[in-house]
């Protein structure tokens, strides 16, 4: 979605930031808001310009967006996460990581459908998830992530509808503005009834980005030398964690 037409002026950022510190105020959170949260809502605008950018310069939900994300951030302890903390299991062995970039220079964040299983933990699955968000987010201040779901070699064991919904939920209301495609690759043929049913989960914004692609047409979005081999690529990468 292109936000250039909703460019915020000073006072709509400024009102979003003084409503969430006369909130905090007024009715403090049951847990005080991490400070680094804090830094990031006072020290500079870029987090709440692209919320409202978003939603369409709509300052209402601006505020009730950013607020509750705060609270999810304390609560989910997401200042808190680190390479050290979360399951190592998951955060090593592929299932979900970081490697290359698209055709528009956003990283891929790559969720490997064939490795999952509904016997997986979701909660630490979506810690992992959001670890490496977060990571992105440090190193390009805030900016976009294509969310790259590799479906090759999955069947109907490895889809697992609430987790999938999990993910969007994320996505759609902590990170809003972070996607730039969601990319679903080499869908079987056998989960496609399913994943008209995932298609119903996304919000309308989501399915204007969301792309299924195929070793034919993926260098639409990923040229080759990003691509790995299995996906129709170049790249002979084998992910070990960094």
């Amino acid at each position: 979605m292109s936000t250039d037409k909703y460019q915020p002026t000073a006072e709509q950022i400024s009102e979003v930031r003084t409503h969430i510190l006369q909130r905090m105020e007024k009715e403090p959170p049951a847990e005080p808001f991490h400070p680094n949260d804090l830094k990031r809502l006072n020290d500079s605008d870029v987090w709440i310009t692209k919320l409202l950018e978003i939603y369409e310069l709509d300052l209402e939900k601006c505020k009730t967006r950013l607020w509750d994300n705060l609270v999810w951030r304390q609560s989910f302890g997401v200042n808190d996460i680190t390479e050290n903390n979360v399951n190592q299991e998951y955060l090593t062995d592929g299932s979900i990581y970081v490697h290359n970039k698209d055709k528009d220079g956003k990283p891929l964040l790559i969720l490997n459908i064939k490795m999952h299983s509904k016997s997986r933990n979701q909660e630490d699955l979506l810690r992992v998830l959001v670890y490496w968000v977060e990571r992105l987010e440090r190193e390009n201040g805030l900016g976009k992530i294509t969310i790259f779901m590799d479906m090759t070699g999955s069947g109907l064991s490895n889809l697992d509808l609430e987790f999938i919904k999990a993910i969007i939920g994320v996505f759609e209301t902590k990170y809003p503005y972070a996607p730039n495609y969601i990319l679903v690759h080499e869908l079987p043929f056998l989960l496609n009834a399913a994943f008209k049913i995932v298609r119903g989960f996304l919000p309308a914004e989501a399915l204007k980005i969301l792309k299924v692609t195929t070793k034919k047409d993926l260098e639409q979005y990923v040229d080759k030398e990003n691509s790995l081999k299995v996906w129709g690529g170049n790249d002979e990468y084998v992910y070990k964690f960094d």
